[in-house]
């Protein structure tokens, strides 16, 4: 993962699709389906143990926490990189917009857009990750 040299944030901030295939799509109320369709058509001779009942509701439970915690952690990242790039106002910045173009000015204001922070010059959005250089108008007079 790359690191920024300027503020020492990723420049991408890896986010793990809600949309993945197969178990990992299971939401709680899909396992719930499954567990309890699983359970009306077992076999009567042989049925699903206590044990198995408990370890597919501790499964059940482990996949609400680990994408509660997903979802925390990226909000954490993105207060991390907003809060980043509000000291970021009133600087004279350089960098680049994601067009490529060449940016140099003073940050107006920041803005958050796809789960990434920017920085508005003039009439441009550079993203967090594409400034170069920061200046601090004080020093720069």
């Amino acid at each position: 993962m790359a690191i920024d040299p300027v503020t020492g944030l990723p420049k991408e901030v890896p986010v793990i699709p809600k949309d993945k295939q197969g178990f990992n799509a299971l939401d709680t109320e899909a396992f719930l389906k499954l567990l309890i369709t699983q359970l009306q058509n077992q076999d009567p001779s042989n049925p699903m143990s206590n044990e198995e009942l408990l370890s597919q509701i501790s499964q059940m439970r482990n996949l609400t926490s680990d994408l509660e915690l997903t979802d925390s952690l990226e909000s954490l990242t993105l207060s991390q990189q907003l809060t980043s790039s509000t000291s970021f106002l009133g600087k004279s910045v350089k960098g680049t917009t994601e067009a490529g173009d060449a940016v140099n000015g003073i940050v107006e204001r920041v803005f958050v857009k796809d789960k990434s922070s920017y920085l508005v010059v003039g009439s441009k959005e550079v993203p967090l990750g594409n400034v170069t250089d920061v200046t601090d108008v004080a020093d720069a007079s």
